[in-house]
């Protein structure tokens, strides 16, 4: 197994993050994203350097997210809309057959432009790192900038942190359980989830609702009094029987 180094190298008059020790083959991702402009991920260059292939990927004009969240907490606000953004570029990447475990999703590697906060992710075709360990270590990580002020903040880091951890949960999942309200009640109507690029979107379904029971004095009251009428009617219909019998008899 290889392994990747990467670091923020100034070039002349521009910056870039630079992607060593890489394998030399050559993969079709280079053409599609060398031939394609695709939202949320940064143009990929191959050069090398000696008999070395090196990725750099040019982020002038951006931050890394340590960099964004130097000396500041997240918001509840901006944290749904950083991992908003960061999932919908995952997603629109399959209509490119890019495979999501070539995502770099460590922090370093996660930029914001400073321009217009759009959120722009690596994709390096040689990192080959399950997504769902990534994201795990990502709401690790994330954990220690939320705001503890922002009731919002704390409910969706720590949503989006409990659902990374479980096995089989989707993006969408992901996405949804961020997205609620602290304190809400969200188990009584469906609730329509983020809609991904090309994905169809899943409902939540409100459990069944269950018969109310009776237990207010009221419901006692009632309860006894149709008893009582139903033991009168008995001991009216034994009269009147004795009564025929009698009749009869006589």
């Amino acid at each position: 197994m290889y392994e990747i180094n990467c670091e923020k190298v100034m070039e002349l008059d521009h910056v870039y993050m630079v992607f060593r020790g890489l394998p030399e083959w050559d993969m079709f991702e280079e053409e599609m994203i060398g031939n394609n402009v695709i939202p949320g991920i940064l143009p990929m260059q191959t050069v090398c350097v000696g008999t070395r292939k090196v990725r750099r990927y040019r982020v002038d004009g951006c931050v890394s997210l340590p960099e964004y969240l130097l000396g500041q907490k997240l918001s509840g606000t901006e944290f749904r809309r950083i991992l908003s953004a960061l999932f919908a570029g995952i997603a629109e990447s399959r209509k490119y057959l890019l495979r999501e475990e070539s995502f770099v999703l460590q922090p370093d590697c996660i930029f914001l432009r400073t321009d217009t906060g759009t959120v722009e992710l690596i994709y390096c075709p040689e990192y080959e790192k399950p997504l769902a360990g990534q994201m795990r270590e990502l709401s690790d990580w994330l954990l220690g900038y939320l705001d503890p002020q922002d009731a919002q903040a704390v409910y969706s880091g720590y949503a989006f942190h409990v659902m990374s951890h479980e096995e089989g949960n989707t993006v969408q999942r992901m996405l949804t359980a961020v997205a609620g309200e602290p304190g809400g009640d969200s188990g009584q109507m469906p609730v329509r989830t983020y809609q991904l690029p090309g994905e169809v979107p899943e409902y939540v379904m409100a459990p069944e609702p269950e018969e109310p029971a009776y237990t207010s004095s009221g419901n006692s009251k009632k309860r006894g009094l149709r008893g009582l009428f139903s033991f009168l009617s008995g001991i009216s219909v034994i009269f009147l029987l004795l009564s025929a019998l009698a009749w009869a008899m006589g």
